[in-house]
């Protein structure tokens, strides 16, 4: 969170807008640029590197791989469920794969 000064007033990133736009708006705005300016970790290399290039396009500075995610996060929720869900069925369909089909009875 914000550190409270002993003098002076909190202002985050959108401080830079002075009185103009709106209390609610730019809260928004330092909300979205804490979440597109924090840490976040390379999927390939796992090094905490990853930079923001354009809208969408992430960048980790140590492996040099190039992908791409939300608009201001690397990873959006929806993207996470439906990762966790093919990992789900990766997982289920690992052991059909391994055992040779069983025979159908004989009549």
């Amino acid at each position: 969170m914000v550190e409270i000064k002993s003098k002076g007033r909190k202002t985050r990133s959108s401080g830079r807008f002075g009185t103009r736009y709106g209390v609610k708006n730019r809260k928004l705005v330092a909300d979205i640029e804490e979440k597109m300016h924090a840490d976040y970790a390379c999927s390939s290399c796992g090094a905490i590197k990853i930079k923001r290039i354009a809208t969408g396009i992430w960048k980790c500075t140590k492996c040099e791989t190039t992908f791409t995610g939300g608009s201001y996060v690397p990873q959006t929720p929806a993207q996470a469920t439906v990762l966790r869900a093919v990992a789900g069925e990766k997982i289920l369909a690992a052991p059909l794969t391994d055992k040779a089909p069983a025979a159908a009875p004989g009549k």
